[in-house]
C-alpha cells in the first residue's frame, strides 16, 4: 500500500508537470500569433510590390520632316518639333531604314 506522503509527492509532481506544459502551450500560442502577424505583413508587402510594378514604357521615336536625325520622344530636341512636321516611328530600325540618323539620346 502507498503511504500518504508518497501520494502527495506524486500529485505535486503531476501538478508541476501540468503547469510546465501549460506554460509551454502559452509560449507556443504567442509564437503562433507572432508568426501569423509576420505572414500577414509579408502578404501585404508582396501585394504592394505587385501592385506597383511599372512596366517599362516602350520608346517611340520621332523626327522632323525637314530634319536628318530621329530622337526618343522624351528628348529635348524632340519636344521642340512642331506637331505638323513631326513623324513618329515605332522602332529605331524603321527610322534608320527611312534615312534618318540617330540622335545621341537614342541608345
Amino acid at each position: 500500500m502507498i503511504d500518504e506522503h508518497t501520494l502527495k509527492n506524486s500529485f505535486r509532481a503531476i501538478k508541476a508537470d501540468i503547469l510546465e506544459i501549460q506554460g509551454e502551450l502559452m509560449n507556443i500560442k504567442q509564437e503562433q500569433a507572432r508568426i501569423l502577424v509576420d505572414v500577414d505583413i509579408m502578404k501585404s508587402v508582396r501585394k504592394d510590390k505587385t501592385k506597383n510594378v511599372v512596366k517599362p514604357r516602350r520608346s517611340t521615336y520621332v523626327a522632323s520632316k525637314e530634319g536628318k536625325k530621329f530622337h526618343v520622344d522624351t528628348c529635348a530636341y524632340a519636344q521642340n518639333i512642331k506637331p505638323r512636321s513631326k513623324i513618329k516611328f515605332k522602332s529605331k530600325t524603321t527610322a534608320l531604314n527611312q534615312g534618318y540618323k540617330a540622335c545621341n539620346c537614342v541608345k
